[in-house]
């Protein structure tokens, strides 16, 4: 898709409305190779995000080295246009990454959805609602969802996140799905066979008494997520046709349990990332990192190398697309990664063939917590203000306080006026000149823990000391 975006126009995105996906897939390979990127998750609806400009956060995110920002949706019906808007002026990669298997909020859904969700062995995950994949009303409002998300905002890609069938513990935790009656319906068509129980032992068609219709039972979970994504990509009314020109990356999971990791996630997760990126044809293809995985403390940073066996049969099929490689820097206590780790992280990703890496979530990474915010960038501003830009947000209760400014060199001059917005510091300077250069000097500049997702840090504060103030016209 890359190669033929910057030819659309309203004639090209009709021609390209015509040609078949595997057109398509093949047009986007015939790029130039990618360079190693450094992405990162967002969620805005976390309190980091709240209560500062749109700007603001475009530009903490671009201060940090960061080229692309995968956009985290938890509703389609809550997207902040104006923040996706900034972090393209700020020349970032913008991805839409939305939850292809459910949802967090239900907020201003259809009345009927609860119809769509799957049904479970015993019980689903609190605080998440499931929906079934092979549930066809479930699939035209995600495609009408997602058409309307495309259309609003100006994303560079959409990538369908955890596409799968529930859990890699699912029969120990009651949460294994699907096994509503449409779902064994299709079954019992496709594969001829009766529906399997899985609860009672004694039951003749219990699963682990009937090998062969297992099998095949796994087979249908895989055919269910690979369809899914097949009909919210290239079928009727879904992303490609709606917007031609917009990449689109499909999801796999990663796992670490030795030599049975790959047959174990197409068991239990209707994952198989070969057979999935042939059906579907994306731009580009993401492994995620699986929570048996993440929520480790001792987790290495080179533990991607065990997902080897997960990327290589796609690098082999597929040399030309690119992946992506998603981990989680601090969703608990336990397992926040240090900027060491991340830095080990990339350099493995790089070393392996991945074009570009994400963490989940920018803000929840252990640097957050123990160092304080940087000064990153100075710029003078018209009618004698100030705005000195740090990689972290800051504290307005103390960053406001104008005693902690001093203007060197100039006797009448002080700091009259402090604001803050997000990592944005501005200041009025009052008896200077905007012609005239000068040198501050800048007491402690504090960062936020009452804006993190755990609340029990101390706060970390940086003595900036003397900078020096350009004149406006430099």
């Amino acid at each position: 898709m890359t190669s033929l975006k910057k030819y659309v126009s309203s004639w090209g995105v009709f021609f390209i409305k015509l040609l078949p996906p595997a057109i398509i897939f093949l047009a986007a390979f015939n790029t130039p190779a990618l360079g190693f990127e450094k992405g990162i998750q967002i969620d805005p609806g976390f309190p980091y995000y709240q209560g500062r400009s749109e700007e603001s956060i475009a530009e903490e995110i671009k201060l940090n080295d960061y080229t692309i920002v995968h956009y985290f949706i938890t509703n389609e019906n809550n997207i902040n246009v104006k923040l996706v808007e900034e972090l393209k002026k700020a020349g970032l990669e913008v991805w839409a990454l939305v939850l292809g298997n459910g949802t967090y909020s239900t907020a201003n859904f259809p009345s009927d959805w609860p119809n769509w969700q799957m049904k479970h062995l015993v019980k689903n995950y609190p605080g998440f609602t499931f929906f079934c994949m092979n549930n066809q009303d479930y699939r035209e409002w995600k495609k009408a969802s997602l058409a309307k998300v495309i259309q609003i905002a100006p994303f560079d890609g959409v990538e369908l996140a955890e596409s799968y069938l529930p859990e890699i513990n699912g029969f120990s935790s009651g949460a294994y799905a699907c096994l509503c009656d449409h779902c064994l319906e299709i079954f019992q068509t496709k594969f001829d066979e009766e529906p399997l129980n899985f609860k009672k032992v004694s039951d003749p068609r219990y699963y682990r008494k009937n090998k062969e219709a297992y099998e095949k039972w796994i087979q249908f979970r895989v055919f269910t997520v690979n369809d899914f994504l097949n009909d919210i990509v290239n079928g009727p009314n879904g992303l490609r046709e709606n917007r031609p020109d917009i990449l689109v990356s499909t999801w796999s999971l990663g796992l670490n349990e030795g030599s049975n990791s790959v047959a174990r996630i197409k068991e239990m997760q209707g994952l198989e990332a070969v057979s999935l990126v042939e059906t579907v044809k994306p731009d580009r293809h993401t492994i995620q990192t699986h929570w048996p995985d993440w929520v480790r403390e001792d987790l290495p940073a080179n533990y991607i190398k065990g997902y080897e066996a997960f990327a290589a049969p796609l690098k082999e099929r597929f040399p030309e697309l690119p992946l992506m490689l998603q981990t989680d820097i601090g969703s608990q206590t336990q397992m926040r990664r240090s900027n060491i780790w991340l830095e080990e992280f990339y350099q493995c990703a790089e070393e392996l063939g991945y074009q570009s890496v994400m963490s989940y979530e920018y803000h929840l990474g252990l640097s957050m917590y123990t160092q304080a915010p940087s000064l990153k960038d100075i710029k003078r501003l018209t009618n004698n203000r100030i705005q000195l830009s740090f990689d972290k947000r800051i504290d307005s209760l103390r960053a406001t306080d104008t005693s902690i400014y001093e203007v060197v060199g100039f006797e009448e001059a002080y700091v009259s006026l402090a604001l803050v917005d997000g990592n944005r510091l501005i200041l009025l300077v009052s008896g200077v000149d905007d012609s005239e250069a000068f040198d501050l000097e800048i007491g402690e500049i504090y960062n936020t823990p009452n804006l993190f997702l755990f609340k029990n840090s101390l706060a970390q504060a940086n003595l900036v000391g003397k900078v020096h103030i350009p004149p406006l016209n430099n």
